[in-house]
């Protein structure tokens, strides 16, 4: 089964550099205590894998959380704005270890002057 970890508008620098994960979602990601960063793989609606890094400020009470490697490209092949969203889920692997990020990559139009969101991309 899984579950909604946290749904996100994307920003200017989500979309340009990396994307700001919230801080009550970082221990999801589960990176060693010892170490800052972690490679993830996530799975899209089509069940497309794609591997985002995953890393915490050093020797900061405020890790700020973000994911980098892999995540523009992500942006790019979804051809995702600032305005737009993702929504993260999680869920157990069937008999494995850890757990299974899926990601899904909606865009904001505005159609007769109204906003509404597509269908998960």
């Amino acid at each position: 089964m899984s579950k909604r970890l946290f749904e996100k508008t994307l920003s200017k620098t989500d979309v340009e550099y990396r994307m700001a994960i919230p801080m009550d979602s970082l221990s999801a990601f589960e990176i060693p205590e010892e170490e800052y960063s972690k490679k993830v793989d996530v799975f899209d609606n089509n069940r497309r894998r794609w591997i985002f890094r995953c890393s915490k400020r050093k020797h900061d009470t405020h890790p700020k959380p973000v994911l980098s490697s892999g995540w523009i490209k992500f942006v790019k092949e979804k051809s995702l704005k600032v305005g737009d969203q993702v929504i993260f889920s999680v869920s157990d692997k069937d008999g494995a270890e850890g757990l299974q990020f899926g990601i899904q990559a909606r865009k904001r139009v505005k159609i007769f002057g109204q906003e509404l969101w597509s269908d998960p991309l």
